[in-house]
């Protein structure tokens, strides 16, 4: 039996409403599970509030497709081992960084780069070692760094000194090594951040060595070490050398911290490169002597305490016809063998 025209168009109207209804629940449904949007990184979850939650995703790298709009980013418990320079520099909205409980090992310059609204960062239960001065630079609004747990032995001096908002700092549970570094870094803590709740109450304490374990970084003082400036105990000699032989100034300096040696040529840093090198001992040598090569050089040994410079001038035979570079210029050879000789007297009546 025929079924009339009008209740035909009655059932379409009734399947076209369904499938209407059916597409608005479809959508409503792919809204409420935000880790299939575009912005959101693979095996994470994100949401309206610009919250990044990538936590226990099993990732060994930071995140791609990270939304520049993202407040809140939480790495933590993955497998993460490194952090490239410049890794956040687009998240320039980001106020919270978690990467606590991953296996980074180190912390580079330019990890941190760009994140000038950053004010909480968690890097605890790492296996970070080694922390590179200049890391945290810029973090001007962060007021509370978590590095505890992790394998931290050294802490450069001044390592915090650009988080000028920090309040909360936890370094404890780590191996630390309590020698003249250390001391200038905890007097520095301690000037800077007197509050007794900066630490979150918790006691950091030296590891190494055996006889200060356990003794609190607030309490070790002077008295427990002989810090000193730098001494240069081996000189950079003078020297005249031909054009395409091998140069060699050395220098060694002794104090605690260990001084750091830089090397200079009329007063300008040397640029080092494949024929200007500078050696684990020091010793600064550049292969096939140039002209240009000729000049006052010096070797600067500093440390926290202190600076302290040597200088000798190198001649190079054939810069001028019978004459030797200085640094009052080109004079006879003959003068300028007599004031070398005379100068490495002086300073061996002085020794």
């Amino acid at each position: 039996m025929t079924q009339p025209m009008h209740q035909d168009a009655a059932a379409d109207a009734v399947l076209r409403r369904t499938m209407v209804l059916l597409l608005l629940l479809l959508m409503f449904s792919l809204s409420s599970f935000p880790s299939v949007t575009a912005d959101c990184p693979y095996k994470c979850r994100c949401n309206e509030e610009h919250i990044v939650d990538c936590y226990r995703q099993e990732l060994n790298r930071i995140p791609d497709r990270i939304s520049p709009a993202t407040k809140i980013l939480d790495s933590g418990l993955n497998e993460i081992r490194d952090i490239e320079p410049n890794s956040f520099t687009h998240l320039t909205e980001l106020k919270e960084l978690k990467l606590h409980y991953n296996k980074i090992s180190n912390l580079k310059i330019g990890a941190f780069a760009n994140l000038s609204k950053l004010q909480i960062l968690y890097l605890f239960g790492n296996e970070i070692e080694n922390i590179e001065t200049g890391v945290f630079n810029n973090l001007t609004r962060t007021y509370k760094t978590g590095i505890s747990n992790n394998k931290i032995r050294n802490i450069p001096p001044g390592i915090f000194g650009s988080l000028t908002s920090l309040s909360r700092l936890n370094i404890n549970s780590n191996p630390l090594t309590c020698d003249c570094n250390m001391l200038l870094f905890a007097n520095g803590l301690k000037k800077n951040y007197p509050h007794p709740d900066f630490f979150f109450n918790f006691r950091m304490s030296c590891y190494f060595p055996v006889e200060m374990r356990e003794l609190s970084l607030q309490e070790i003082t002077e008295i427990d070490f002989h810090c000193t400036s730098p001494d240069i105990i081996v000189v950079p000699e003078n020297k005249t050398v031909s054009v395409g032989e091998q140069l060699q100034l050395s220098c060694k300096a002794v104090g605690d911290p260990e001084p750091f040696i830089t090397w200079a040529k009329d007063d300008i840093d040397l640029e080092l490169g494949q024929r200007v090198q500078v050696f684990q001992n020091n010793t600064l040598i550049i292969s096939k002597v140039e002209n240009t090569d000729g000049g006052q050089y010096k070797c600067v040994a500093s440390n926290p305490l202190g600076r302290k410079s040597f200088e000798a001038m190198v001649n190079v035979n054939g810069l001028a016809e019978n004459g030797c570079y200085t640094m009052f210029g080109v004079i006879p050879c003959f003068f300028f063998n007599i004031i070398a000789l005379a100068n490495r007297l002086l300073y061996n009546d002085i020794l």
